[in-house]
């Protein structure tokens, strides 16, 4: 081999590396600074797990994940082989010592055969029987190619050394012994001549060697930098579902004297932080966020893998402007020219892009941070959000009812409304209602029914009437933090007065904030979503109910499964009420596809592409459902109003749990 020509191979190659990544790289330590050191074994173990393990890869779909875990985990082993072959470009006879460098060369031909099949079924799956979330990529192809050939040439290269040096050489010899894929390259060119063996030597060393250095100045230009900086994004994750709005410094906010100084969420890229900079260059565009997301799968214009791939290419485009520090006014605002209006209100921040990402991107924190920015900075946002602040600051709920009505629901129900610290310490549960089953319809017969339940079990429960605020989740939700401040100190500030400290809500979204939010404003309560309490009941024998339902699939509140991991509740209940299994849509669970109430969309129009609630009664329908059960009172909402466009005059139901006990209800045991 040549020590000169491999040294200038590796020199060009790691400066080429060095240069391209430190021009991105760079630019993160321009963006807005985040401590993200916190909790540093929990991050480790979330880069072991998820990243070395690939755990959340092979989640899901396996086949994929599988060989996807085959090429990295192959890519990581083989990194010794590669050293291995520098040191050969120094001394051709180079062999590891025998006890080691015989299992090791038969590990290596595994892993190279592994990776060889997991590349042909990459490209099968890519450009044979792709999924809807795939599109063609050119970088794609070469990667796949690029690994393709590194296999190959390093069986080849197997093969011409063994046939070349083995017999002069007793540790080449002895690695022949156990490379079974190398010693059979070997065996079919036993017959060439030295000279064509030579040949063969020489260009299946620098053909590989060329294409790997090749491969690692490429790795910055594009997506598979994610190879790169995947782990230090994993260690440098939230660490926290994405159940949490990123919170504005209303003070400060507030004493800005200097309209600089005013600055609320995102409204350059250089106001993005360091971290979410890490990301747009991490993202590995596989589009696994797209699967399940209610927008995507509607023809929305928002798809978080080509979001982040816009943002990406903004921020090197704006490089020089976001290294210059003090151009920070004349960047161009994110929303109108690098992400659309359209793309930023259609979220319903639902989760399923974070829950799905394998590599635990945050994509939402931004597109709250942008709303943020609109809201409270610019002013702009849908025009229907205008009234629905209005009701908020008005009378704490979307409709603008007066608060006074907030008991109206419960007329006739001996519900205790609580005054004072000694009636709720009589309590089991303070029943927190929330503004969508205080004035809707429809959540007002949800909770009837629930006071039914628990009144049938001997359940001490209080509602707080005129004096319960809302939680204020959906203004968060939409950028109105400042409005978001205020709903939760008052609400706070009552419940502390009252020394509340066990809520049940049937509520996820309400359950969501108090169990997650709260305790930002000192507010710390023991929260029980409806169906775990009736499952509770259940399991302790306080109610019996009859099992008459068939037929019956559940559709997953993203606010209680995803976003709060409760799962089981809802369906151990509707176990009980059935006569048979209850039935599984196709997206449900962690992959349940959201109603599209959240995210403050309960409260815009939907213009573009299908609704998405017809299109999530639909996979419900296909399942040939006597009843879809909800456990929320947005979702019932959603669903039912669904329902009515999908199967009008159908003879499916939408029924809430709470509803499907009461009417279900069997006298006590003797």
């Amino acid at each position: 081999m040549s020590p000169v020509a491999i040294t200038l191979l590796m020199l060009l190659a790691f400066a080429g590396f060095a240069v391209l990544a430190w021009r991105k790289l760079r630019l993160l330590a321009a963006l807005q600074r985040e401590n993200r050191w916190d909790r540093p074994w929990q991050r480790a173990r979330s880069v072991l797990v998820n990243g070395l393990m690939q755990r959340r890869m092979l989640q899901r779909e396996w086949h994929s994940g599988l060989m996807h875990a085959v090429i990295f985990l192959g890519f990581m082993s083989l990194l010794l082989r590669k050293l291995q072959l520098i040191v050969i470009g120094y001394d051709a006879d180079f062999v590891f010592p025998a006890a080691f460098g015989g299992p090791f060369a038969a590990f290596k031909d595994a892993v190279e055969l592994a990776v060889i099949a997991a590349v042909l079924y990459a490209l099968w799956r890519r450009f044979v029987k792709p999924p809807m979330r795939l599109e063609r990529n050119r970088e794609a192809w070469l990667v796949l190619g690029l690994i393709m050939s590194i296999m190959l040439t390093d069986l080849a290269f197997d093969g011409f050394r063994f046939a070349l040096l083995s017999a002069q050489a007793p540790g080449i010899a002895h690695e022949r012994e156990f490379a079974f894929a190398g010693r059979a390259v070997a065996g079919a060119l036993a017959g060439l001549s030295p000279q064509a063996l030579q040949l063969g030597y020489q260009l299946s060393y620098w053909t590989q060697m060329v294409v790997v250095f090749s491969f690692l100045v490429l790795l910055p230009t594009g997506e598979h930098f994610h190879i790169v900086t995947a782990l230090p994004a994993l260690f440098f994750r939230r660490g926290r579902p994405a159940h949490r709005v990123p919170g504005v410094d209303i003070d400060k906010l507030m004493e800005a004297t200097d309209e600089a100084d005013m600055r609320a969420g995102v409204r350059t890229v250089r106001e993005l932080h360091w971290k979410e900079g890490l990301d747009l260059f991490t993202c590995t565009e596989c589009g696994r966020c797209k699967d399940a997301c209610p927008t995507f799968l509607t023809d929305k214009p928002l798809s978080m893998k080509a979001v982040n791939d816009s943002l990406k290419q903004h921020l090197m485009a704006e490089r020089e402007a976001v290294l210059a520090g003090d151009a920070q006014q004349q960047l161009p605002a994110l929303v109108g020219t690098v992400v659309s209006e359209d793309t930023l209100w259609a979220c319903t921040s639902c989760g399923y892009c974070e829950t799905a990402c394998p590599i635990e991107l945050e994509h939402l924190d931004r597109f709250f941070r942008m709303r943020q920015h609109q809201v409270m900075i610019a002013g702009e946002f849908p025009h229907e959000l205008k009234k629905v602040f209005e009701a908020y600051e008005s009378q704490s709920n979307p409709w603008g009812l007066q608060a006074a009505q907030r008991a109206d629901w419960a007329e006739g129900l001996d519900v205790p409304v609580v005054a004072t610290s000694a009636e709720v310490a009589g309590l089991d549960y303070l029943f927190y209602v929330g503004s969508a089953m205080s004035f809707d319809p429809r959540g007002q017969k949800i909770a009837r029914a629930f006071v039914k339940v628990l009144q049938h079990a001997g359940v001490r429960v209080g509602i707080l009437g005129a004096r319960e605020g809302s939680t204020g989740e959906c203004v968060r939700r939409v950028g109105n933090e400042m409005l978001f401040q205020q709903l939760a100190t008052s609400l706070v500030g009552t419940l502390g007065e009252l020394g509340v400290t066990r809520i049940v809500t049937c509520d996820p979204h309400a359950l969501n904030s108090l169990r997650n939010e709260y305790p930002e404003f000192g507010g710390h309560y023991e929260m029980l979503h409806h169906t775990q309490l009736i499952a509770n009941l259940l399991a302790q024998g306080r109610i019996r109910v009859g099992a008459a339902l068939q037929r019956v699939v559940f559709h997953d509140p993203c606010y209680l499964g995803r976003h709060n991991g409760e799962f089981e509740a809802p369906r151990e209940v509707l176990r009980r009420l059935s006569s048979d299994a209850p039935l599984e849509m196709a997206l449900s669970r962690e992959k349940a596809m959201c109603c599209g109430a959240g995210g403050g969309r309960m409260w815009m129009e939907e213009t573009i592409g299908k609704r998405i609630n017809i299109v999530r009664v639909e996979q419900a329908l296909a399942t040939q459902p006597t009843v879809i059960a909800t456990a929320c009172p947005y979702c019932a909402v959603m669903v039912g109003d669904g329902l009515g466009a999908a199967q009008p005059g159908g003879t499916t139901a939408s029924r809430d749990i709470a509803e499907l006990v009461a009417e279900a209800l069997q006298p006590a045991a003797d």
